[in-house]
């Protein structure tokens, strides 16, 4: 007997690192309300390499952005695959313009974006989104809505050696961090002297710190290494999936407020999270995953002490014995 056709459907999903680690948090409830669909990403390059690996999606096309004619001929493609449905989880003028392209057709769309409501952060406005769509419950508290889950890296891991902290050099316990790059004003970042005295004390308890951020951490994952031995200096050498499969047995995880962090989080590691002063309320943008996420926030970082910043992975369970593992 042959099987019957799946449904598929389009889940729109692009933007910075942070903004997409976060959509993964919707995916996942998309995915669970529909398990029998075949779902198909539509995104742009950036992230790919990473996403590519993510098993709930059936397909990935990263052409989300296209304009003029190579546009239309994107949403041609979209069409003859006859979705059920497309889920927007972005919310730009790009995806209206796709949207623009369906307005005749049957297929339900649907507005799953983060709407930017005062008080409420990204995580839980997507979530009553979905809710209003039918997925969830339509209204949730600051910190009830579940955050994004990057733990399926695991499958990979058992199939390629890179993700394990072995490849990188890194034996026993370790704790990432994770520094802003010199695109961040040096008023607005964690002093470097500040970063290297934190992975000595880290040392000093046998823990190894590995220092993570792309080409533009370099310099201050180069100074952590140069004044901590035993620190291993990791900016601009692992991809994004390798630092998601890192994130997945650190004990914890301490950086500023980048991308980069959200993806850690996501992985599942106690974290804090360093936020300079100003008017936001640092808990609405705060990354968000299955463990505790610490927020230290002063008017001005360098007032943050690393013995504070020990106290605090103390407190969040950054030095428990328990093992995490892959």
């Amino acid at each position: 007997m042959q099987e019957a056709a799946r449904d598929t459907i389009y889940i729109l999903l692009w933007g910075d690192l942070a903004e997409t680690v976060r959509g993964l948090a919707s995916v996942r409830r998309i995915r669970d309300a529909h398990r029998r669909a075949r779902l198909v990403l539509l995104t742009s390059p950036d992230y790919e390499g990473l996403l590519k690996h993510c098993p709930w999606f059936g397909a990935i096309e990263t052409d989300a952005l296209a304009e003029g004619p190579a546009g239309r001929l994107m949403v041609k493609r979209m069409k003859l695959a006859k979705p059920v449905a497309i889920f927007d989880l972005v919310g730009s003028d790009a995806s209206r313009r796709i949207k623009g392209g369906f307005r005749f057709s049957r297929t339900r769309w649907i507005d799953g974006a983060a709407r930017g409501e005062p008080g409420v952060h990204p995580v839980e406005s997507a979530a009553m989104a979905l809710g209003e769509a039918g997925i969830g419950p339509g209204s949730y508290r600051l910190g009830e809505a579940e955050g994004p889950d990057v733990s399926w890296v695991d499958y990979l891991a058992r199939t390629s050696r890179t993700l394990e902290p072995e490849y990188f050099g890194i034996n026993g316990s370790y704790v990432l961090l994770a520094p802003a790059g010199d695109e961040v004003k040096p008023a607005l970042r964690w002093p470097k002297e500040r970063w290297a005295s934190l992975a000595h004390a880290l040392t000093e308890v046998g823990i190894t710190p590995a220092v993570v951020g792309g080409p533009s951490a370099r310099e201050v994952g180069r100074f952590i290494a140069e004044h901590a031995p035993g620190a291993r200096d990791l900016t601009g050498k692992a991809k994004l999936v390798q630092l998601a499969g890192l994130g997945r047995r650190a004990r914890f995880v301490f950086g500023e407020d980048t991308g980069l962090l959200h993806l850690l989080v996501a992985a599942g590691p106690p974290a804090l999270s360093l936020y300079p002063g100003g008017e936001d309320d640092p808990a609405l943008r705060a990354p968000r995953g299955p463990s505790t996420v610490v927020i230290m926030h002063a008017p001005t970082l360098a007032q943050v002490t690393p013995e504070e910043a020990i106290q605090a992975m103390r407190f969040a369970g950054g030095f428990s014995e328990t093992t995490r593992a892959a």
